[in-house]
């Protein structure tokens, strides 16, 4: 039987984590795990989020490890996740070259590692959180070992040698002995072109030259400037075999040949070297040599192999694992993570590769290798100036298609290993980014992990990108889908809690669910480091959490709070789609909108995407017309004439169509195949679609207009939508309560602050008792403005920009069924609905004159650098008060006083007379004859915190900071305090230049830093009612 969430009413103040434990099977990732989740008002560790904690090296203060835990405790978080961060690995590609104390002692998976791993895990302990750790520095890609041990990663490297036609090579191969000789491969070149990418490309195509000559590409691939060459097909000779045992190579080119001349391509198979953590001697500071592998940094491991797997698990066990680690690991220990695969190298590869390919396709890679180094690497290799392609009638893209599904293959088994072994050894779950990042189908791997995890910044803070990489997840039935959330370029210092809720809310748009938020940076003393003092990624990258940030503590927790209450609601039951995208896209070098248009998103439809590689999850079968009926209940298929095919999928297209899934083909039926098939895999796909377009449940329609054309089909979304902002919904089914929660999104991007209001209605496919679910409070508030027809429930609301709300169905059986005199299962009853906490209702007329709050007292705690930049204490931080008298508010920049090099906190001030000199309707309130009332202050830019006559308001929605005050009203003088806090950003904008971390200054000029507006900028009312 599940442990089982249920709602439960505000708790207010500071809400203490209660005594919970993992889940009752650790290791079980399914939708309706036995999981104890809290209550919605007080979710527990296992759903709240977490920050990736950036621990510079081994050297830190163990003192100050442990009050980082426990102060992401405090805020709300659930734990962290432990990154020893490493100067980002300290290479040329890392955040810097200096390290102020020695690796060689102070390295990961050093003694001095572990000694610190364990102060954090034992912090957990003591805290009671759970904690997810990364396997090995930088981004957990690797670990200490052996130089060039075979689990550590392969790359080819490739010499070019021309000879005329007719011409004869008699001599040592070039490179000979630099590697193991993995290919000689000879080919005619019969033409050359240079090829200037023109600005603002489209991404992909379709295997053909357009008129701009940017392509041949595969769909996802990005195209550069270059010199393309292309070489004879029928020309390419594998000619590995006829070098002798000294690495001589003689032999005469046909003669007989048109074009250009031969070239000879020389490819060896070598380790890549490339180090997740550096070897210390490469490092400025006080560093030595080191004795053993163990102190001589980490190297990455083969991504691509068992072995790559096995070369982590095994150091893990053999020098982290060890001495009673492992059992303070498996009491709190909830993940083992990896993070997005950010490899430098020429191609990914690995030892045994060409074996497994002629496995996969049926013919040898051998001959096809020269095509094969562009466009494979991705942002996070050097792409050649030169592109060998084949006079193919696709350019030689099918093979490079099957090269890219091998990689999936050979990738699928690494992450495999891992997810096993944590299963087997720790009994705690795996989480990785998967994919992403390299050229492969990401969307077949994302079932091989526990938790798969996107991040908002790879994929472009996109709805339509998560929805790429759920929809396997979901299809799996993988009880969440995690994100890196938060890591906005060009925003540390600067970001805000309501621009992190933004990544929140799309993410749950989504289907993401899990939080952990980018990130916590150790709080103490660090070598080489200024005020305020270790930021991570050369101060590029949002964002730096944590006590030296004015709104920890006391403001965070609203934030925290609030995640982990959409956490609670939308990690149970099982999320519920309407349509299905076939996508089949090899490569991911960034996340890109799939579907463009906005159509199906306006009128309300759901949707994710399916590879045909996830065609063979235990779940995706069809019953009555629905695809994946315990999964996402998909009620048709969408194919596009654009979308590349594989004949496997295309056979189970077929398949589904003849038992009765709805098949929608937009735009035509596609014909383009990405992969090289001998039995003519082009005319197997046009056959087998044509065979079934006569099947009265396949359908061929015009691509545009795709919502009419699927709601003309009688298929209806689950969620109509019909407004004038873009809102988007998100639909969970949880049958052991007995209940629906959509999730109700009015996205207001690029709107700016206090933009975006939006009216609508959704006509919700439920005829459950509707509650709104608030996740700022935690309350269940009846919902009162509804209409209700046989099948389904209207409900109007009122939506600021980014607003969002939960809105629950309760089954005539449910147990969370309430009133206000009624309790439900948590024995406590429903806030009662008024029109200013229900959503669905208007806000009332004003019953009289509205009083707009002038006259402010401000007081700005200002918070300054020491005089000494380096003393980085938290006690070092230079705090002071100034008042200020405002006869309206305005941003902090344009107070005299304050200015716009001020960061901190502002406590503001002031008072208003009640009741109203004209109140329409007289009632009793607190001892005083007026009018009911509420407090408006519009959208706040970060935090707030509000006391109405020395009580304190719940938390606000920081969209739109509403709340009723009537119970705190009295007669006469009122009082009105807020308090609000800011980012560092405008503070430190005078020192930028003076600040370091580990030695290695910003990598933002100074110049083009913005000044932020800090203090409460809209006008703040009370409205009578």
């Amino acid at each position: 039987m599940a442990i089982k969430k249920v709602l439960a009413p505000l708790i207010l103040g500071l809400y203490a984590l209660g005594s919970t434990a993992l889940p009752e099977n650790h290791t079980d990732a399914l939708v309706n795990a036995a999981i104890d989740a809290g209550t919605f008002a007080n979710p527990s560790k296992n759903v709240r989020p977490r920050f990736r904690y950036w621990v510079p090296d081994a050297s830190v203060d163990p003192d100050t490890l442990a009050d980082d835990v426990r102060q992401a405790g405090v805020v709300g978080a659930g734990g962290v996740e432990i990154l020893g961060y490493y100067l980002y690995g300290g290479t040329a590609q890392g955040t810097g070259t200096f390290a102020p104390d020695d690796w060689s002692i102070y390295g990961w998976g050093t003694p001095a590692w572990q000694s610190a791993f364990n102060t954090l895990l034992q912090a957990h302990v003591d805290n009671d959180l759970i904690v997810d750790f990364a396997l090995g520095p930088n981004q957990g890609q690797g670990v200490p070992a052996p130089e060039h041990s075979e689990g550590l990663a392969w790359d080819l490297y490739s010499y070019n040698i021309s000879v005329p036609i007719g011409g004869t090579y008699d001599d040592i191969i070039p490179g000979w002995s630099i590697g193991k000789l993995q290919a000689v491969v000879s080919g005619l070149v019969s033409s050359s072109v240079n090829v200037t990418v023109p600005p603002g490309p489209s991404y992909g195509g379709s295997g053909s030259l357009n008129a701009t000559g940017t392509y041949p590409s595969l769909p996802g691939d990005q195209p550069f400037n270059r010199t393309q060459v292309t070489l004879a097909a029928s020309s390419l000779q594998d000619l590995t075999d006829q070098v002798g045992p000294n690495g001589r190579l003689t032999y005469t080119f046909p003669s007989n040949s048109t074009g250009e001349g031969f070239t000879l391509f020389v490819i060896y198979l070598i380790h890549s070297d490339y180090r997740a953590q550096q070897d210390p001697e490469l490092l400025g500071g006080p560093q030595t040599a080191p004795q053993t592998f163990l102190q001589n940094g980490s190297w990455a491991v083969d991504h691509f192999s068992v072995l790559g797997a096995q070369t982590i698990t095994n150091f893990w066990e053999q020098y982290v694992l060890t001495n009673g680690t492992k059992e303070l690991l498996m009491s709190v220990g909830n993940y083992g993570w990896e993070d997005s695969i950010e490899l430098r190298e020429n191609i990914f590869w690995t030892e045994n590769y060409t074996s497994h390919f002629q496995g996969d396709h049926g013919y040898d890679i051998t001959k096809y290798l020269p095509i094969l180094f562009h466009q494979n690497t991705l942002g996070f290799g050097t792409e050649p100036p030169v592109w060998w392609i084949t006079d193919e009638a696709d350019f030689g893209n099918s093979h490079i298609a099957d090269y890219r599904e091998t990689l999936t293959n050979l990738y699928g088994f690494y992450v495999e290993a891992l997810n096993q072994w944590h299963h087997d050894y720790l009994d705690v779950q795996f989480s990785a980014q998967v994919s992403y990042n390299l050229a492969m189908d990401m969307l077949q791997n994302v079932p091989n992990v526990d938790a798969p995890e996107c991040e908002s910044l790879g994929f472009n803070h996109l709805i339509d990108g998560y929805r790429q990489y759920c929809g396997p997840a979901n299809l799996a039935g993988k009880r969440l889908v995690s994100t890196e959330c938060g890591a906005n370029v060009l925003e540390a210092y600067q970001e805000t809690l309501p621009e992190l809720l933004f990544d929140v809310k799309r993410s749950i748009a989504g289907s993401v669910t899990q939080f952990v938020f980018h990130g916590f940076p150790y709080s103490g003393p660090y070598g080489n480091t200024t005020w305020p003092g270790f930021t991570t990624f050369n101060d590029m990258f949002a964002e730096m959490h944590g006590p030296r940030q004015p709104a920890w503590a006391e403001f965070y927790q609203d934030t925290m709070n609030f995640t982990a209450r959409l956490s609670y609601i939308f990690q149970s039951g099982i999320p519920k789609m309407d349509l299905a995208f076939y996508m089949k896209i090899t490569t991911f070098p960034s996340i890109v909108r799939n579907y463009l248009p906005t159509d199906l998103e306006e009128a309300g439809y759901a949707y994710e995407y399916i590879s045909p590689e996830n065609f063979g999850l235990p779940e995706a079968y069809v019953s009555n017309g629905v695809y994946a009926p315990n999964r996402q209940a998909f009620k048709a298929m969408i194919i596009r004439a654009n979308d590349s095919m594989t004949v496997n999928g295309t056979e189970e297209i077929a398949k589904l169509a003849n038992e009765g899934l709805p098949i929608v083909f937009s735009g035509g039926l596609p014909i383009y195949v990405a992969q090289y098939e001998p039995r003519n895999g082009t005319a197997t796909v046009s056959s087998v679609l044509q065979s079934i377009t006569s099947l009265p449940n396949v359908h061929v329609v015009p691509y545009d207009n795709l919502a009419d054309s699927v709601a003309s089909l009688g298929i209806q979304p689950l969620t109509s939508i019909k407004s004038n902002g873009s809102w988007f919904t998100y639909w969970r089914r949880d049958d052991l309560v007995g209940a629906d929660y959509v999730f109700v999104y009015n996205d207001g991007q690029y709107l700016g602050l206090g933009n975006g209001y939006s009216e609508g209605t959704v006509e919700f496919a439920s005829t459950g008792t509707p509650y709104f679910l608030d996740a700022w409070t935690g309350q269940q508030i009846p919902i009162a403005n509804f209409t209700r027809s046989n099948h389904s429930t209207t409900i109007p609301f009122q939506l600021a920009g980014n607003q969002s709300i939960i809105v629950a169905f309760a089954d005539s059986n449910s147990s969370i069924l309430c009133s206000t005199s009624q309790s439900n299962s948590t024995g406590s009853p429903c806030a009662p609905s008024n029109s200013i906490n229900d959503p669905s209702r208007s806000l009332p007329t004003a019953a009289g004159p509205v009083q707009n709050l002038t006259n402010w007292t401000l007081v700005v705690e200002q918070w300054d650098p020491p005089s000494n930049l380096s003393n980085i204490v938290p006690s070092a931080t230079v705090k002071y008060n100034t008042t200020h008298q405002l006869s309206s508010l305005t941003s902090w920049a344009d107070i005299s006083g304050i200015g716009p090099n001020v960061s901190g906190r502002g406590y503001y001030n002031t008072t208003f007379t009640w009741p109203p000199s004209s109140a329409k309707t007289p009632s009793s309130h607190g001892g005083a004859s007026n009018s009911s009332a509420y407090i408006d202050f519009g959208a706040i830019f970060h935090t707030i915190r509000v006391r109405i006559n020395g009580e304190t308001l719940p938390p606000l929605d920081l969209t739109w900071a509403k709340a009723d005050i009537t119970p705190y009203l009295k007669q006469g003088e009122n009082e009105v305090e807020a308090v609000v806090s800011t980012p560092l950003l405008n503070v430190l904008r005078p020192i930028w230049d003076q600040l370091l971390s580990s030695g290695a200054g910003p990598a933002i000029p100074a110049n083009i830093l913005p000044v932020q507006d800090y203090g409460l900028l809209m006008p703040v009312s009370v409205v009578p009612y």
